[in-house]
């Protein structure tokens, strides 16, 4: 099937197309304009922009981040209104529908959640699973696991240290992992205020 997608404002930098022009589709692949082809399906993209989908690589849109900031943030509620007595907290905020609608309307189709705690995997997934539209994914946070971490401190030997990961990131059905401010919370937990990367 030849699909023809036309006049539209093509957004193609990696092949130098900055232009107003067409863009052609055959099997599921852009191919070059067919000479004399007839198009088995137009679309109309005057006044569109073409490109291809966004990624959003670091957005919080399910899990225990972005909960606590709809608890916080409850202005934010669709209908800007106080939140119910025994109404569920995920109503406050862009609902997990919102978020997947809000998304592909910017051209996104696909956004990594990016601090997945996990003991909160679960959950998280089974919020993302109720995002429409979008490809999700995760990274598993793991730059303040107090096992981890103790691991670290007591010379674990490094294969069990790469077990571990691998086992988080298989048993949470993560993309990969997140280190951020690496023992930081550990250190704040323990009063310490002053480290360096040497001293986890």
């Amino acid at each position: 099937m030849l699909t023809k997608i036309a006049g539209g404002d093509i957004i193609d930098p990696v092949n130098g197309r900055l232009d107003k022009g067409d863009l052609w589709i055959k099997d599921d692949k852009i191919v070059p304009a067919p000479a004399g082809g007839a198009a088995d399906r137009t679309i109309e993209a005057s006044g569109c922009i073409v490109m291809a989908g966004a990624i959003d690589i670091h957005s919080h849109i399910g899990g225990g981040n972005v909960n606590t900031a709809r608890l916080l943030l409850p202005e934010q509620h669709a209908a800007h209104q106080l939140r119910p007595a025994m109404t569920p907290l995920s109503n406050a905020g862009w609902s997990t529908f919102q978020t997947g609608c809000l998304y592909a309307k910017m051209g996104f189709t696909t956004v990594v959640e990016p601090a997945m705690s996990p003991g909160a995997a679960l959950h998280t997934h089974l919020e993302l699973a109720d995002i429409p539209i979008i490809d999700k994914a995760t990274l598993a946070i793991l730059g303040n696991d107090d096992f981890l971490l103790s691991m670290i401190r007591d010379d674990a030997p490094r294969t069990m240290i790469e077990d571990y990961v691998a086992w988080t990131v298989a048993s949470t059905r993560a993309l990969g992992v997140k280190v951020i401010n690496a023992g930081a919370a550990a250190a704040f937990k323990e009063n310490v205020r002053t480290f360096s990367l040497d001293d986890v």
